[in-house]
């Protein structure tokens, strides 16, 4: 029996579909959903990481954060560094940047796996508005 060689995985594949055109990431990505759509998501979470979005143009965030449940932005903002958190609140009004705050200060411990999700969905919706046009993904060819 051959056994199989393990190279990369899931970051390895998210590396390199990041490097190549976009059109051909979205037929890889499409082939690999067709077979394994859960591996195929993962590389989706992978390709874009929460911290990432950070780096989006202030038009790009304010269209996120009204996307984004407060809810779930408030948990996916719980234990980032303040450079990020500080990039999704500077989108929003003073008015609405200081409920938003009050409101995730009283949200108290959460779990981290609970934090991974939201990211995980914040990153997802960041993705589809990016699909429609109305978002612009930070990426290494990006200059702000």
């Amino acid at each position: 029996m051959k056994q199989g060689i393990k190279l990369g995985g899931v970051a390895t594949a998210a590396r390199i579909l990041n490097r190549v055109k976009v059109t051909a990431s979205d037929h890889l990505l499409s082939d690999m959903a067709g077979l394994d759509a859960g591996l195929a998501l993962q590389v989706i979470d992978e390709m874009t990481r929460f911290e990432e979005l950070a780096a989006a143009d202030t038009r790009s965030l304010q269209r996120l954060v009204r996307e984004v449940e407060a809810g779930v932005l408030m948990v996916a903002l719980m234990g980032c560094h303040k450079p990020v958190r500080d990039a999704f609140l500077s989108s929003m009004s003073s008015r609405a940047r200081e409920r938003f705050v009050d409101d995730m200060n009283n949200i108290g411990a959460t779990r981290r796996s609970d934090i991974e999700v939201a990211r995980k969905e914040v990153v997802r919706c960041a993705r589809r508005l990016s699909e429609a046009k109305e978002f612009a993904l930070p990426s290494e060819d990006y200059v702000r």
